[in-house]
Parts: C-alpha cells; structure tokens; sequence
C-alpha cells in the first residue's frame, strides 16, 4: 500500500512539471516580450534624432518632422500591444504552477500525517506473522495494537475480528469470545463469526457442547453448508448424541475440505472411523463396517499415541492463588510460541493430569504431530489472560523430545515471573 501511494505521489509530481514547463516557456516569453519593448523603444529614440538632425541640417521641414514622428509612434504603440496580449495568459500559467506544486504536496503531506503510515505498518507485520516470520515480541506488539485499535476505533470491525482470532489462538479464550461477541453484535448475519464464535465457547467451555453452541452451529450450517468449523463442531453434537452416522456424514463433510495429510485431516479421519465403529456395532448386519471401522479405529489410535502427551500438573506450597483463577497447560515448539495444544483448567483442580494431544490442537495444520520436540509449559495466570504476565507463577519442561512422549511427564508450577 506505501508503495501505491509513492507512486501516486511521483505521478502527481510529474503531472506539477507538466503544467511546469509552459510556465517556464511563459516566463521566456515574458523576458522576451521585454526586450523586444526596449529594442523598439531604443530603435524609435535613433530614429527621432535622426530626424531631429535632418530638420537641422534644413534637408526636412518641421512638418515633415512631426508627420514622420507621429507614425513611428504608432507603430511603437502596436507593436507593445502585441507583446502585453499574452498577460492573462501569463497570470493563468501563474495559478496552474501553483496548483501543480501545492496539490502533491498537500497530498503527501496529508498521508503523513494521517493514520495510514501505522496502519500499514500493522498489516506488514500481521503479514508476517501468517507466514511465520514473526518472534513472540512482535506477536505481542501485533495483539496489543489490534487492541488499542479495537478501542479508538470501535466501527473497525475487521480489526477486531482478526484480533478475536490471535486471541483465540494464544489462548486468552474468554478475550476472544468477548470480541466476536462484539462483532456478531453489529453484524448478526456473519456466519464466519458465528461459527468461530461457536468454536471458542467450545474451548471455553471445556470441550463441551451447549445449547448456544449447538445454535449457532445451527445458524452456520443453514446460510453455510459448507463450512468446516461449524460441521466439526455439527459432527461432535451429533456424536454425543449418539446419532453416529450424522456424525460420520458431517466430519466427512470438514474432512473434505482439508488438505490430505494435514493434522487437522487426520484428527477427522480419526473421528470419522470412530463414528463409523459406533455405527457398525449399532448395526448387527453391518460386519463388513465392523472389521473395517476396526482396522481403522487402530490406525487412529496408534496414531493418536504417537502424538500424545501425559503431564501432571501441580502447585508449589509456597503459591497461593484463588481455586478460579485459570491455569494453562500447553506445548508448543521451540521456534514458535504459539501453542501446538492447549488446555485450560483452574487453581482449585490442581494436582491433575491432563492429556495434549491432537484434539487441543488451536489451528489446522499446527499440532503436536507436525513437530519433534516441544516445550512444555504450565502457568497460573493471575490476572485470567493466556500470554505471560508479570506476577505470574510458571513451571516447565524446556525441551521434551517425541521419543519421550510415551513416559508421563511431570510439572510443578512453583517460579514466579
């Protein structure tokens, strides 16, 4: 976008030196016109002596004089007119240069001074971010100023739609289900919204399906049969439902849609040989779907072992902390800190232990089987929110290898940041 407007700029530069140069020609013309005046005034000086000493000399008569004169005068006198002629031209190619000057200043000048230049700073840098270019102090300048702009700029609702979604993805899940509450309360028909609302009250809640949920996943699914988060979400309440084969045909549907080979593909094709199991076994006449769905079942799960792991979470005695205040356990990889599985509990829940595995994955394609070693981190946040802050208590494992996943792990939160 900076580039579009340098441009525009350069071009608006050039167009105030096109309107430059005839008033640049103008003025020689004017220097010009002036010293034609002077010569022709100069010239009818002579000629006046001249007949001044003819008259002397008795070779003309003093009528002769004054007839002679008196037409060279008026021939001095046309010819000024024609030289003045071009003055209001010269006034009109006077406005243009100004203009011509003053107008892409103006223009740069306003950009400059608008919001325009951190604007396109942030989305550079968000850029960045989805492409994995960005460290941790980045992704958090990017999250507070979605942030700040959320609140000088409350019609911005791009702005906070985005920063629902880091939000989300950084664990602070209550942010982010206030912000697309936000959104979907000024724009009600957005299904997108709906549907990744729906998916962060699913996380809030604990990986629990509510009658909200079940809702808007409704809503979604009415305008967008196609939409993938919404059929997960879909494919789950119809599982608890015990309505499997509507739970195969809708992670079929999200299945679909996933590139091949994808964590995020995996983890639905796990679930849809886990529904078509339930199916045939529901159906006596179904053996074919049995041992099939069977074999299936156990390439899922010996998959799903190979990409799990098992930690016990504890407080230190010395840490004190209210029974609600949250408590994140998540792995990420040693290169990124966004989370590969996240889950979240409470103070009063602990000692516990609690499984990351493929379905805490936050986005697809990003999990714990896409990786070969991980951190593993779990922090009692104080203030509520997921990422780091001052006064928080922390314990880790700095770097856990996945030859190691299959021994439970162990972590105690007993280091204040």
């Amino acid at each position: 976008m900076t580039d579009v407007w340098f441009g525009l700029a350069i071009l608006l530069l050039l167009l105030a030196f096109v309107f430059l140069l005839p008033g640049l020609r103008g003025a020689g013309v004017r220097r010009s016109g002036g010293d034609k005046r002077e010569a022709l005034a100069q010239l009818y000086r002579e000629r006046t002596r001249e007949l001044r000493t003819a008259v002397e000399s008795g070779a003309m008569d003093e009528q002769q004089f004054t007839q002679l004169e008196a037409e060279m005068a008026r021939e001095l006198l046309s010819a000024k007119e024609g030289t003045n002629a071009v003055t209001p031209s010269r006034r009109g190619s006077g406005l243009l240069i100004c203009l011509a000057v003053l107008v892409p200043v103006f223009a740069v000048g306003t950009y400059i001074l608008s919001e325009r230049p951190q604007e396109v700073a942030l989305y550079r840098e968000m850029l960045a971010s989805q492409q994995g270019q960005a460290d941790s102090s980045t992704e958090e300048r990017i999250t507070n100023q979605l942030k700040q702009r959320a609140e000088t700029h409350p019609e911005d609702l791009s702005s906070r739609f985005v920063l629902a979604q880091r939000l989300l993805v950084s664990g602070d899940i209550d942010g982010a289900v206030s912000a697309y509450r936000y959104v979907l309360s000024r724009e009600p028909e957005a299904a997108l919204v709906k549907a990744e609302l729906a998916q962060a009250l699913f996380f809030a809640g604990g990986s629990k399906i509510t009658d909200e949920i079940r809702t808007l996943v409704g809503q979604v699914l009415a305008t967008q049969p196609s939409n993938g988060t919404a059929l997960g979400l879909a494919g789950i309440a119809a599982y608890e439902d015990k309505d499997y084969r509507k739970a195969r045909d809708h992670w079929q549907g999200a299945l679909a849609q996933l590139a091949p080979g994808s964590a995020a593909a995996e983890a639905l094709a796990a679930g849809v040989a886990r529904a078509e199991k339930a199916l045939a076994e529901d159906d006596k006449d179904g053996a074919v779907e049995i041992v099939q769905a069977a074999v299936e079942e156990n390439a899922a799960e010996e998959s799903k072992a190979a990409a799990e792991i098992r930690v016990q979470v504890s407080l230190s005695d010395k840490v004190k902390a209210d029974p609600s205040t949250p408590v994140f356990i998540y792995a990420r990889s040693t290169d990124s800190p966004m989370p590969l599985a996240i889950v979240r509990l409470t103070a009063g829940q602990l000692p516990a232990e609690v499984v990351l595995d493929e379905s805490q994955a936050m986005m697809p394609g990003r999990s714990i089987s896409t990786v070969d070693t991980v951190q593993l981190i779990a922090r009692l946040a104080l203030r509520g929110d997921a990422r780091p802050a001052a006064g928080d208590w922390q314990g880790s494992i700095k770097t856990l290898p996945k030859s190691s996943w299959g021994e439970s792990q162990s972590i105690v939160i007993d280091r204040e940041l």
